[in-house]
């Protein structure tokens, strides 16, 4: 098969390279796919926009209320809610942000048959669409906090190269999927199965205090697990990350796009084959 072949051809390292550094010059071609998402997205719904409001606080209320009252899981230095959201905010814009992205290569299939343009444009918009409506979530942790009387320190400061770091590892797993999901369509159901499984093992319900201590290794390599603990650090608690944790998370964040964006790059060639 053609398009098998074409899965075989890796670009040249230097090429490769070039490529990665140029994603910046396409920064007004990845505005105006976004654009394009956003209006797409929450097309002919009533609520439009207001759906990046209702579904994360509906989801927040009806967690705190189980977790809270029914299960009653302590949360340290915070009332649930807020320990809580402080935590389904990064998950929920890394989740939609993966399943989005992976859906995207497929999603438009015209563009990329008829026009060419980078097709790494492709999952990066649809990343960049999830933080527009993790923007407008943020709305309700600043109410949570004002309705708290939880008033953050000068580490809030630390949060956009944290959440820069979360983006790095979010867009870095995404591309290969994107790519793959297009020459064999069950990966978008595994990524559903294995975003139910990375929830439970990931420190959102929960602190990370009552985990037991040898199972603390598995904690801090989930990169899921370190960005949200971070986040709790600096909103919660006043304090700086750790930073030897924050450079760990830093580390795998690198490597996962490095590798994402060559596997997707190896692939590329294949796309118009496979539609």
């Amino acid at each position: 098969m053609a398009g098998r072949d074409h899965i075989g051809t890796a670009p040249r390292l230097p090429d490769y390279i070039i490529s990665l550094a140029n994603l910046w010059h396409r920064r007004e071609l990845l505005w105006n796919m976004t654009v394009r998402h956003l209006r797409g997205q929450y097309k002919q719904s009533i609520l439009g926009y207001a759906w990046a409001l209702v579904m994360p606080l509906a989801q927040m209320l009806i967690m705190t209320f189980v977790f809270s009252t029914i299960i009653r899981i302590e949360s340290p230095g915070a009332p649930f809610a807020l320990f809580l959201f402080v935590g389904l905010l990064p998950w929920n814009f890394f989740s939609s942000s993966l399943s989005s992205g992976t859906d995207s290569v497929v999603g438009a299939a015209n563009l990329v048959t008829k026009v060419y343009f980078p097709r790494e444009i492709l999952p990066a918009s649809a990343i960049v669409t999830k933080v527009v409506d993790l923007l407008f979530a943020s709305v309700i942790l600043v109410g949570l906090m004002v309705y708290y009387g939880h008033t953050p320190t000068e580490t809030v400061l630390w949060v956009p190269l944290l959440f820069l770091i979360q983006f790095l590892f979010t867009l870095g797993l995404t591309l290969p999927l994107a790519a793959l999901n297009l020459f064999f369509h069950d990966v978008r159901y595994l990524v559903g199965v294995a975003l139910t499984l990375w929830f439970y093992v990931t420190p959102i319900l929960y602190p990370i205090d009552i985990v037991p201590s040898k199972y603390q290794t598995f904690f801090d390599l989930n990169p899921l697990s370190l960005f949200i603990n971070a986040y709790r650090r600096v909103l919660l608690q006043g304090e700086s990350p750790d930073f030897g944790k924050m450079f760990l998370g830093l580390g795998i964040s690198l490597a996962t796009l490095l590798i994402g964006y060559y596997l997707f790059k190896k692939m590329e060639p294949g796309f118009a084959d496979r539609i």
